[in-house]
């Protein structure tokens, strides 16, 4: 049982120092993001910015967000998501999906790894999930971007914060979030469908981030 209770004892003082840490001693990063950066027209993509109602910007908390919906000739519905936060509170963290979704209404039915290829051999471990609300079926793909790269769960970005914190690096990160309406093509279609806009977006997406 020691080794146990030391190995506690030993997590205990480590996040006291990691808290401490962020609150005394935080650093700041040199620029914000910049989501216009991100055109609302490229190619054949056509896009408009939604302004985030107050409530939802009082529970989110991000110091810069982007929410905006983009249609392509065929009629395929997009929207993308991107909420930059240029401190991370060691204790309070960036909403994930999981939690958010389903006081919206929203249903996941699944949620898996997925390998996403992007320009430039960049290749990043995400979430692709499938939710769901009445007859709405959406494919969703979405991260967490912070100066360490892509981190795909929540417990990831717990680590990368208090190492972060302990490297006196910026904690600044943002969560990056795309749905493709599914109706009236499979789940296959809908997700190259996805691949492709963040394959011609994100250039523009990495352009607005300050990592």
């Amino acid at each position: 049982m020691k080794k146990p209770y030391l190995f506690s004892i030993g997590i205990i003082v480590l996040a006291g120092i990691v808290g401490n840490l962020l609150r005394f001693h935080e650093i700041r990063p040199d620029r914000l993001a910049d989501f216009a950066n991100i055109p609302l027209q490229s190619g054949s993509y056509f896009g408009q910015e939604y302004v985030l109602s107050e409530a939802t910007a009082e529970v989110l908390k991000a110091d810069i967000a982007t929410n905006r919906a983009y249609a392509s000739p065929d009629g395929t519905a997009y929207q993308l998501f991107i909420a930059y936060f240029n401190s991370q509170k060691y204790g309070s963290q960036i909403h994930s999906p999981k939690h958010c979704l389903p006081g919206g209404g929203w249903r996941i039915e699944g949620i898996r790894p997925f390998s996403l290829k992007l320009p430039g051999g960049i290749s990043k471990s995400v979430n692709l999930a499938i939710i769901s609300a009445g007859e709405s079926k959406i494919a969703m793909f979405y991260w967490f971007e912070t100066r360490s790269g892509a981190i795909r769960d929540e417990y990831g970005l717990k680590l990368d914060l208090a190492k972060n914190a302990l490297l006196f690096n910026p904690s600044d990160a943002a969560i990056i979030r795309l749905t493709v309406d599914v109706r009236g093509r499979s789940m296959e279609e809908a997700t190259k469908l996805g691949v492709e806009f963040l394959n011609h977006f994100y250039p523009a997406i990495e352009k607005s981030l300050p990592f």
